[in-house]
């Protein structure tokens, strides 16, 4: 794919949602599709010529997502998996179990709580409430005030 010409920043990010928007992948493939698109537009705006090289540079500058930034990279939990307790121990079990596999660490426990009522609050709004609950159970057991 070489460039001839001079083609604005807007024209090339319209072609790559344009051959991203082709290949009717899902929402998450054609974002990347669309991202590893544009590095391969800015490989070979490089090649050709300082012109190119600076919309190379306008490229990577809109390329570099605040988002992939905000995220960071993806860090496994060292915490034991729970194989069903969240849905199937009562409140009380759930946050003694809770409090004895993160090791009371209260800010371990609550993250991964928040993360449950966040993932299914709309789709199970007793379940998001049990959680909710559990989060209190375990605050007033190490001795924390509600947030």
């Amino acid at each position: 794919m070489l460039l001839v010409g001079v083609l604005d920043v807007q024209e090339l990010v319209a072609l790559v949602d344009l051959a991203a928007a082709k290949r009717k992948r899902k929402s998450n493939m054609a974002f990347k599709l669309r991202n590893k698109n544009i590095a391969s537009v800015i490989k070979e705006l490089r090649k050709a010529s300082k012109t190119h090289a600076k919309q190379a540079d306008k490229l990577e500058k809109i390329n570099s997502s605040p988002v992939a930034k905000r995220m960071g990279k993806f860090q496994e939990s060292d915490a034991p998996d729970a194989k069903g307790k969240f849905r199937d121990l009562s409140a009380p079990a759930l946050a003694s179990w809770m409090i004895k596999s993160r090791k009371g660490n209260l800010s371990k426990i609550i993250s991964s709580l928040n993360q449950q009522v966040v993932f299914r609050r709309n789709k199970d709004p007793k379940y998001a409430s049990k959680m909710r609950k559990v989060m209190d159970i375990v605050r007033k057991r190490l001795g924390k005030k509600d947030e």
